[in-house]
């Protein structure tokens, strides 16, 4: 912007040489204007919503001490103008960034497995013994479960918990329920950017996700309830994206801080 100055005015010294200035008086100009035109860009201060935050910190805490888990899952697939996909998979997770899925065959046997070691994301066909291994970068599952969620957020809910930015501001909400609980978390723009609806014991039930133009990106209903060692974990979570994609998972036979050796989340090729 600042180059831009300079060039106009040399053009103009040039056009109009009544209009010349040297550098001195440009810069006392730009001294001038940039402290008003930069307010424009400073965000508005956020008080906090002390209430809020406290729903905020019981979300993020919610099962601390749960680590590890492993359990039989029903996983349906679902996308606009396809039939669902169904199968059972054992699923094994460990926070934060360890996660396997071996999904069983119809009629007996391993179909697949998905696995990360938190460097690396692996898919192994059984049947036709394809096997890819990448880097996970942002560990995003959306080329496998169509519905853009990160291996790290999927363990979150796994372990009964919402995946959040911290660093985002929190509101309540009017909700029409009588019993319900909403909580808006906001950016420092004030944009609203998650939405989560709690019941009456500030357990999550729903949570959406906006963009920057709150336009909701993917969603999450929860059902149910289960209580595991003491921990309190969803029966079932259904995640949604805007362009119509879904993944169900229902949880049943889970074991909770269960220890797992490093090696079960690394996937050699299968032998030919």
């Amino acid at each position: 912007m600042i180059r831009a100055v300079f060039a106009f005015w040399r053009r103009s010294s040039d056009r109009f040489p009544s209009l010349a200035m040297g550098p001195a008086a440009v810069i006392l100009i730009l001294a001038a204007w940039l402290p008003s035109a930069c307010t424009r860009f400073i965000p508005p201060e956020i008080q906090p919503d002390i209430p809020a935050e406290r729903v905020k910190a019981a979300l993020v805490t919610a099962n601390t001490g749960l680590t590890g888990f492993r359990c039989v899952a029903k996983i349906t697939l679902s996308e606009p103008n396809r039939p669902k996909q169904s199968f059972r998979a054992a699923v094994a997770g460990q926070l934060t960034d360890h996660l396997r899925i071996d999904m069983f065959a119809p009629f007996g046997g391993s179909a697949g497995t998905v696995s990360s070691d938190g460097n690396h994301l692996f898919l192994v066909a059984y049947p036709s013994r394809d096997y890819h291994k990448k880097r996970i970068g942002n560990g995003s599952l959306r080329r496998i479960i169509k519905v853009d969620v990160t291996v790290g957020d999927l363990l979150e809910l796994l372990v009964g918990r919402i995946p959040l930015d911290t660093a985002l501001s929190a509101r309540l909400i009017p909700d029409d329920g009588a019993t319900r609980t909403r909580l808006a978390l906001i950016d420092r723009w004030g944009r609203t950017r998650q939405e989560i609806t709690l019941d009456e014991a500030l357990h999550p039930v729903r949570a959406v996700w906006f963009d920057v133009h709150h336009h909701p990106i993917r969603s999450l209903v929860v059902s149910g309830r289960q209580t595991i060692d003491g921990f309190v974990l969803p029966s079932q979570i259904d995640l949604s994206a805007e362009s119509g994609q879904r993944v169900s998972v229902a949880l049943q036979r889970y074991e909770a801080n269960v220890r797992f050796d490093e090696s079960l989340f690394k996937l050699d090729p299968p032998p030919s």
